[in-house]
């Protein structure tokens, strides 16, 4: 079973277009589906961050949670290199406006409301559901951690992938996880590219963002 899979060079056009392209096929240099997310896959992502131009720790944790996902419901099919598109057009891998991803895994200083995926829908403003409590202000909500949850939405499917007894969006572990867990749910067998396309485009719906995933996507599965 593997986790690297990416939709086919333009069928993100197609898909958007007219909802059909062809099946998508899984890809070589798979990770292994370990059990820790922050050292057993610690030797598969120090040998590929190099070459990807990703963390390392970030790596560990799109890794991990695509590995996660494909034990718990291979049905899905989803890859690591989606993930990592994903936090590359969000956040830049963690990296945006000079944060950092520490060695456990945390984003510092916390990004919030970036305005990297879309320009043109980060100035939309999104009523308060958290009170404060997550993002930080209690005057709207803004988008949280390297992968950008919103409040409502982490509140729902927030997880606690590094069994540290909370779910911190700011956490590269927990938002990766996170992350793989929407997608599955709503984008079902995401090794179609129907399937693939819904995923994305739910997770944030703009056709610039699900095409600029679409490319980097490609990249990482070379």
């Amino acid at each position: 079973m593997g986790v690297r899979r990416v939709i086919a060079p333009l069928a993100v056009l197609a898909v958007l277009a007219s909802g059909c392209a062809d099946r998508l096929e899984p890809e070589d240099e798979t990770p292994p589906p370990l059990e820790n997310p922050t050292m057993q896959l610690a030797d598969w992502s120090e040998l590929h961050a190099g070459p990807y131009g990703v963390p390392e720790r970030a790596l560990q944790s799109y890794s991990y949670a695509a590995a996660i996902m494909d034990r718990s419901a291979p049905e899905c099919g989803i890859g690591w290199p989606t993930l990592a598109a994903i936090g590359s057009v969000m956040s830049n891998h963690g990296r945006a406006e000079e944060a950092r991803v520490g060695e456990d895994g945390i984003v510092s200083p916390e990004l919030r409301n970036l305005d990297l995926a879309d320009p043109d829908r980060a100035s939309e403003r999104v009523d308060d559901t958290d009170a404060g409590r997550l993002d930080g202000t209690s005057t709207q909500d803004v988008p949280m951690g390297p992968m950008q949850f919103s409040p409502s939405r982490w509140q729902q499917w927030g997880t606690d992938a590094d069994n540290d007894g909370d779910a911190n969006p700011d956490s590269f572990d927990d938002a990766a996880l996170s992350t793989a867990r929407f997608l599955c749910a709503v984008g079902g067998d995401l090794r179609t590219p129907e399937g693939w396309t819904r995923g994305v485009s739910q997770f944030y719906p703009s056709t610039m963002f699900v095409m600029k995933v679409h490319d980097v996507s490609v990249t990482y599965s070379r």
